[in-house]
């Protein structure tokens, strides 16, 4: 059996056990199918990716990842920071934000990142934030779950019934649980066999330390995260957080990071803007609509607060996301007041406010006027395309796109919107290509090759458009395993190599 069709009907029996009361505390290894020899294998780079893809389809289909350009822009920057630091050219890594409120962070097979907004939202320093992603991408950069396949005699299918369970149990609503079965960050790991668990644990916090001060970040915040986890954990009731739990933190661990820093000399190193904006807005979006608002108002009212332009720009946020356009735009003008200065998230909510209102115009003016003085705000980018549309300036939001398009070739979000637009105009064979070009880019292959036969057998006289969809529907039944004879495997394409990062 084929690791690809192997995927698809794991995936299947895992996602009818969602119909059982037991849900997926039932399902054994035992009843997974056998793999034959591909079972005593170990694990190949292609089959790692392959696997990441699987569980990041499934988790994304959940509806658990955040989906806001500016918190994915920033966690994506910071990702490949760090990786550029680590000197790795091989490995393609895509980085992702998780909706729980929960602190963990994991990294599954593949290079695929994520952390979890309860773990972002609860650091104290940006430093803090990138040490847990310098671990997560040691893990991969060291190759531990290849290693961890090796060395105890697992194989590919255990991994990915491991992931299978911990995407049943997000999809379930216990994503902490179910993000909890992905011990060591690296997908499944045999509880009895902790000692191992530890060195990869170790050797990713030595790696990780290295790759902080490499890239401009403050060594010392690892430790001293870990730390305060492991204090808080003391004088909270309920058990140590999800991350302590999966990467299990000794005071040896603690030691030997601290022992790491000794001879080093004493830097500062001042958080960006950007982190702490995006900080205060996981806070917000982990709230219900109703309790953020009460919150944010309670709070400036009794003044207790850090920050006065953050906490303003909170409340902002909290009112606009209730509806309460208004006093939105009035608490974003106190806030712009305190804050004494431009930054691309405050004219990106200023943007969304004016949207919401349905002032298109204003509201493209304030995105086009800010992208000039942020360029590479991909939030302001996408506002502004999504004002111009929605002013029905269709042309222009094309041309907006187009231009946007060679710079970001690998960019889902962008071809979602230009088969909006073409929509809109009409144009049915081209809305259909620009959504199957979306679907390729979040890895579903299946709908991009459903939106290419749409495309085909729309009525329209442009014999290179029509060319241009039948070429790249071969290339994206190859991607899929599938070519037009029926039974034989296709081989994946050279699609641009930029997609996988997901820049």
């Amino acid at each position: 059996m084929s690791v690809r069709r192997f995927k698809r009907s794991l995936i299947t029996a895992l996602m009818l056990c969602l119909a059982s009361p037991a849900g997926f505390a039932d399902i054994s290894y035992s009843d997974l199918p056998d793999l034959g020899a591909a079972s005593r294998e170990g694990m190949s780079p292609t089959q790692e990716r392959e696997l990441g893809e699987g569980a990041i389809r499934e988790i994304r289909r959940s509806g658990v990842l955040v989906d806001d350009p500016e918190v994915n822009d920033y966690i994506r920057r910071i990702g490949g920071k760090l990786v550029d630091a680590t000197g790795e050219t091989g490995q393609p890594f895509s980085f992702y934000v998780l909706l729980d409120k929960t602190v963990n962070a994991f990294a599954m097979p593949g290079g695929f990142v994520v952390v979890h907004s309860g773990l972002l939202a609860a650091t104290q320093s940006e430093s803090e934030l990138a040490s847990v992603m310098a671990h997560e991408v040691a893990h991969v950069t060291q190759h531990h779950l290849a290693r961890m396949v090796d060395s105890q005699r697992m194989t590919p299918w255990m991994l990915l019934g491991a992931l299978g369970l911990a995407i049943i149990a997000s999809k379930a609503g216990n994503s902490g649980a179910g993000l909890a079965a992905v011990v060591g960050s690296q997908g499944y790991a045999i509880q009895r066999q902790l000692d191992f668990t530890y060195a990869f644990e170790q050797e990713a916090d030595r790696i990780g330390m290295q790759t902080l001060q490499k890239s401009g970040f403050d060594p010392a915040a690892m430790p001293l995260f870990f730390q305060r986890l492991q204090k808080e954990t003391r004088l909270v009731e309920g058990g140590a957080p999800e991350f302590l739990r999966t990467h299990p933190v000794t005071y040896k661990r603690i030691a030997d990071a601290e022992a790491r820093l000794k001879g080093g000399s004493y830097k500062q190193y001042p958080d960006s803007l950007d982190y702490r904006f995006v900080r205060e807005k996981l806070r917000v979006l982990q709230m219900g609509t109703k309790e953020a608002v009460t919150q944010y108002r309670t709070a400036i009212e009794q003044k207790r607060f850090a920050n006065l332009a953050l906490q303003l720009y909170g409340y902002a946020l909290a009112q606009w996301r209730a509806g309460q356009y208004d006093g939105a735009w009035k608490t974003l003008a106190d806030a712009r007041a305190a804050y004494g200065k431009p930054h691309a998230a405050l004219d990106y909510l200023a943007g969304q406010i004016r949207l919401s209102q349905q002032k298109y115009e204003l509201a493209t003016t304030i995105f086009s006027d800010a992208a000039v003085q942020f360029p590479s705000s991909r939030g302001l980018l996408y506002g502004e395309i999504d004002a111009l549309t929605a002013a029905g300036r269709n042309d222009d939001a094309l041309a907006r796109i187009h231009s946007a398009q060679e710079l970001y070739t690998s960019d889902a979000n962008l071809y979602q919107r230009e088969s909006k637009v073409y929509a809109a105009m009409g144009q049915a064979q081209r809305q259909h290509k620009a959504q199957a070009e979306y679907y390729v880019r979040i890895l579903e292959y299946g709908p991009a090759i459903e939106q290419l036969q749409l495309a085909q057998r729309q009525p329209g006289s442009d014999f290179y458009l029509q060319s241009e969809i039948d070429a790249r529907l071969q290339e994206v039944m190859a991607l899929d395993g599938r070519n037009d004879k029926k039974g034989e495997r296709g081989e994946p394409s050279k699609l641009d190599a930029s997609m996988s990062s997901l820049r």
